[in-house]
């Protein structure tokens, strides 16, 4: 069968944020760090620039953002894995790196694929009458970071250490850690009544594992819990989940699958998690199963897919070849009990030709060549004092752009992308095209805007709210315009181009 994905049209490419050579991108999977480097892999189909069975994709960077492609990782094929190898993560145990990795099985997956992995030209409607689906937990080792083997004895975790009540079909996601010298995995599910879990494992060697806890929220906070993330900062423990079908309220959970931020406290022992605050992490369009690492200079730094599920895909309908990304690495850090997040300090190397000024009245529209571009940061601080409204518009061309307000009379900033010609449907709800998020705009705003071509990343306050968003641009509109109904003052403005 031939590839489709082997003619790549670079026109959406970013300049700084991880894609996939060819192909389709999903899932961040196994970030870690091992013999001196960063490893970032992720969920990829090579055959087509949409889902198809999975396989770990591999990169390898020594500073989280200019990143080198290996060869793929895992590739599903045996019979715990046959038809994917799901999301996991990565850890260093003695001199190996070990990937643990859900094994999935699709009984159904087997008339829509030939063994080969590779879609069917055609499939008819032919169903099984017994579709079968289930997953495990498995495991891949590497002494070289680059040639992984899975383990002989896998799965790790079969479908019979799965607690009553919870479906063999949605387990999975593996996350591992060490805490003095023992091994522990958080692993996303769903209950029979359909809602989300994280369920937790102990291990002494990383490779027999217990069952030690679960955690949920019940049925407001979604039906299935993917890709868990945990670990420690400032005496916290901090649990990220990517919770499917959340239902929407208000401006919180707009997307259909959200991701959210459980701050507590674990116990080892026990495995119980009690949560003291709950937050959405990023209120955009694009932002999904997250992971994160401490860095060597210790810092927690997070990576998400930039892109939802359940939305038309732009990139696979005008036949690209390639279609995912990932977000810019962000630090994390927690403010008086709060997750915040700001661009990780290594963009300050690829920053050059800054650009930098104040206006003291703006009232109307602000049209300036030196902040056109669309590979670029912009940070601005502004006060609406004597404002109704402030907006900032992105990628502009004759036709198109992508709108940020700022509305003093809602207390609200809304990002709008409807304004484009290959505008990005969600096949769930009918003209879905705006974020909104409450500001006080009595205040001062800060604002850091990371622009890669066809994305934009929003961090406002410090990083208190972060939207992200996915834009494409038939007119490949450069041009920024700033207008203001009322007087708008802007302190600061400064932009460097990013290369």
């Amino acid at each position: 069968m031939t590839i489709k994905t082997a003619t790549i049209n670079k026109t959406y490419r970013h300049h700084y944020h991880l894609m996939p050579e060819r192909g389709w991108m999903n899932d961040p999977n196994g970030f870690s760090y091992f013999n001196e480097q960063y490893h970032l892999f992720y969920q990829h189909y090579p055959y087509d620039t949409v889902w198809g069975p999975m396989h770990w994709a591999h990169a390898v960077s020594k500073d989280l953002i200019k990143w080198e492609h290996k060869e793929i990782a895992l590739k599903p094929g045996e019979p715990y894995d046959k038809n994917g190898v799901f999301s996991g993560s990565g850890i260093q145990v003695g001199n190996e790196h070990w990937l643990y990795y859900t094994g999935h099985i699709d009984s159904q997956m087997d008339i829509l694929y030939g063994k080969d992995l590779k879609r069917k030209t055609s499939v008819g409607e032919t169903h099984e009458a017994n579709h079968y689906i289930r997953q495990v937990q498995c495991l891949a080792k590497s002494v070289d970071g680059e040639n992984y083997h899975k383990y002989e004895y896998n799965p790790v975790i079969s479908s019979e250490q799965v607690p009553s009540g919870i479906r063999i079909e949605d387990f999975r996601d593996p996350k591992v850690w060490i805490q003095n010298g023992t091994f522990y995995m958080a692993v996303g599910a769903k209950s029979k009544e359909n809602i989300g879990y994280v369920l937790f494992y102990t291990s002494i060697d990383g490779v027999k594992w217990e069952y030690l806890n679960q955690l949920t929220l019940g049925k407001n906070y979604g039906t299935v819990w993917e890709c868990p993330d945990i670990f420690e900062m400032d005496g916290k423990h901090v649990l990220l989940i990517s919770s499917q079908e959340i239902p929407r309220v208000g401006n919180h959970f707009e997307n259909l699958h959200s991701t959210l931020a459980l701050i507590g406290t674990f116990n080892y022992t026990t495995g119980k998690f009690s949560i003291e605050h709950t937050q959405e992490i990023d209120n955009g369009f694009d932002f999904y199963a997250p992971q994160s690492i401490l860095t060597k200079e210790g810092k927690r730094v997070m990576i998400a897919w930039m892109n939802m599920w359940d939305t038309n895909y732009p990139l696979h309908e005008l036949g690209h070849g390639w279609n995912g990304s990932m977000t810019f690495p962000r630090e994390l850090l927690l403010k008086e009990g709060k997750l915040i997040q700001k661009p990780y300090q290594a963009i300050e190397t690829y920053q050059k030709n800054q650009v930098s000024f104040s206006i003291e009245t703006l009232d109307g529209v602000f049209d300036d060549s030196r902040l056109y571009g669309y590979s670029q940061q912009i940070n601005v601080q502004f006060n609406m004092q004597n404002s109704q409204k402030f907006t900032m518009e992105f990628f502009k061309g004759e036709h198109e752009g992508l709108l940020l307000t700022f509305d003093k009379d809602r207390n609200e900033v809304i990002l709008d992308r409807r304004n484009s010609e290959y505008v990005i449907e969600n096949l769930t709800a009918k003209n879905d095209y705006t974020r909104c998020q409450s500001i006080d705009l009595s205040k001062p705003v800060d604002l850091i805007i990371l622009l890669d071509v066809s994305s934009i990343e929003i961090f406002i306050n410090d990083g208190e709210q972060v939207l992200t968003s996915l834009f494409f641009s038939k007119e490949l509109g450069e041009r920024v315009l700033l207008s203001s109904e009322g007087t708008t003052i802007i302190d600061q403005l400064t932009k460097w181009e990013i290369a």
